[in-house]
C-alpha cells in the first residue's frame, strides 16, 4: 500500500486538534460582543478549515480556502468593521438568532446522521489497484474499442515510449482539480464569486449607520 494512505499518530491528533480550533472559534464569531473580535475569529476560523484540507492532502482546496475567505471575505469584513464607530457594541442581537440557532442545529444533525449512516471506505481498504493507482500511484488512460475509457496501473504492464503516465489524485492534486474547473465544473467555480458579493453586502451592511436606518424608517 502508498505511503499516501498511511495517517501516522501525530497526523490524526493534529486532525483532531486543529478541528477542536476551528469548531472553537466558529463558535466564538457567533457569540463574542465585539465586531471585531467576531472577524478575527473568522479569519481563524478559515485558517482552520485549510489546515484540515492539508492534512487530509487536499493541497489544492486548502490553498484557495486561504485566497478566497482569507484573504478576501476576511479581509473585507475587517475593513469594514474598521469603519464602525462603535466597534465593541456593534454585534447587537439578531430577532432571527433562533430561527438561526434552530436551522443551524438540523443542518448539523442531517451531515451527523447522514457522515453515521454512510458505509465509508477506507483507504487502507482498497484491494483494486487501479483504484490505488488513480489515488496514489501512477496510471495510465486507456480507451476502448467501445469508445469508453479506463484507469490501468502501470504496475506489471509495459508501456510504448511516450505513453503519458499519469500521477495519483493524492500524490499531486492540482493539475486534475485545475483541470475539472476549467472544463466540467466551470459554473459552480464561478458561482463561488458569490461569496465575495455577500461578503461585500454584508460588509455594507455593517458601515450602515443606525441612526440612518431609524431614521428611514419614521420617515424623517
Amino acid at each position: 500500500m502508498n505511503d499516501a494512505f498511511e495517517a501516522s499518530g501525530i497526523v490524526t491528533f493534529a486532525f483532531w486538534v486543529v478541528s477542536a480550533i476551528t469548531i472553537g472559534a466558529a463558535i466564538m464569531v457567533v457569540t463574542v460582543r465585539d465586531v471585531f473580535k467576531a472577524a478575527v475569529f473568522l479569519a481563524g476560523s478559515f485558517i482552520g478549515v485549510s489546515a484540515i484540507f492539508f492534512l487530509l492532502n487536499a493541497e489544492f482546496v486548502g490553498v484557495v480556502q486561504i485566497l478566497v475567505y482569507v484573504g478576501a471575505v476576511s479581509i473585507l469584513i475587517a475593513f469594514s468593521v474598521m469603519m464602525i464607530a462603535d466597534v465593541s457594541q456593534g454585534s447587537q442581537p439578531s430577532r432571527l438568532r433562533y430561527i438561526s440557532v434552530t436551522v443551524s442545529a438540523l443542518v448539523v444533525a442531517a451531515v451527523a446522521i447522514t457522515a453515521y449512516n454512510t458505509d465509508w471506505t477506507l483507504n487502507a481498504d482498497l484491494t483494486n489497484g487501479n483504484a490505488v493507482a488513480g489515488l496514489a500511484g501512477e496510471f495510465v488512460e486507456e480507451e476502448l474499442e467501445s469508445g469508453e475509457g479506463r484507469i490501468t496501473n502501470v504496475d506489471g504492464i509495459g508501456l510504448t515510449p511516450g505513453t503519458p503516465v499519469q500521477t495519483g489524485v493524492l500524490n499531486d492534486s492540482t493539475g486534475t482539480i485545475g483541470g475539472l474547473l476549467l472544463r466540467e465544473f466551470v459554473l459552480p467555480f464561478e458561482t463561488v464569486g458569490l461569496v465575495i458579493v455577500a461578503a461585500l453586502l454584508g460588509g455594507l451592511a455593517l458601515m450602515r449607520s443606525p441612526r440612518v436606518e431609524q431614521k428611514q424608517r419614521g420617515g424623517g
